[in-house]
Formats: C-alpha cells, sequence, structure tokens
C-alpha cells in the first residue's frame, strides 16, 4: 500500500469514527463543564479522550472543547509517531491545556 493510500484509509476511518462517536461522552455542556484544549505539533493527529476518539488535535487547538469534570485520560495519536497520554483531573469550571509533542517512531 502506498503512502498515499495508506493517509486516505486512514483519513476515511477517522472521518467514519467520528461521525459513529458524533456525541460521544466526554462532551458536557453544563455549567460545571471544564475546558480543556490541546496544544500539538501535528495538527492531524486525533484526540481520545477515555478511549473514544473525539476529533483532531486542530479541532481542539482554538478555544478548546468542554468536557465533563472529573478525570480522564488523553490520548493523541498519529501514524507514524509514538502516541501521547496524559492523565487529568478537572475540577468543575476548571480550564486545562494539553501540550502534546509527538515524536516520529524508529523504522
Amino acid at each position: 500500500m502506498t503512502a498515499v493510500a495508506r493517509r486516505a484509509a486512514f483519513v476515511r476511518a477517522v472521518l467514519f469514527a467520528l461521525v459513529l462517536v458524533g456525541g460521544a461522552c466526554a462532551h458536557d455542556f453544563s455549567a460545571d463543564a471544564a475546558a480543556i484544549r490541546v496544544e500539538c505539533n501535528i495538527p492531524e493527529a486525533t484526540v481520545w479522550i477515555d478511549d473514544l476518539l473525539v476529533g483532531s488535535a486542530k479541532e481542539w487547538k482554538s478555544d478548546g472543547r468542554q468536557i465533563r469534570p472529573g478525570f480522564h485520560r488523553i490520548e493523541i495519536r498519529h501514524p507514524g509517531y509514538y502516541s501521547f497520554f496524559q492523565e487529568v483531573e478537572l475540577p468543575p469550571g476548571s480550564r486545562t491545556v494539553v501540550n502534546a509533542r509527538l515524536r516520529e517512531t524508529l523504522d
């Protein structure tokens, strides 16, 4: 499979997963919601919260997104890069920035 075909398959898989997960339980727009923003050196990387795909890093960059307060496991993934993991405890009304620097895998 060529690099272009792999990338196209990856994009299709991400878009399909986004349609399936659309209203993932990590989202909560109540007054007590916490806000999280992702800063990543690979904007096309995918953001996973509590093992649910919630979008791309660039979608979570500008203003961030609201999620329910509490403990969350954040993962940032992209093919050809080591995944980034961070566990966060978000109090109600808090704002957090996840700084993910992905590094290329060694082939």
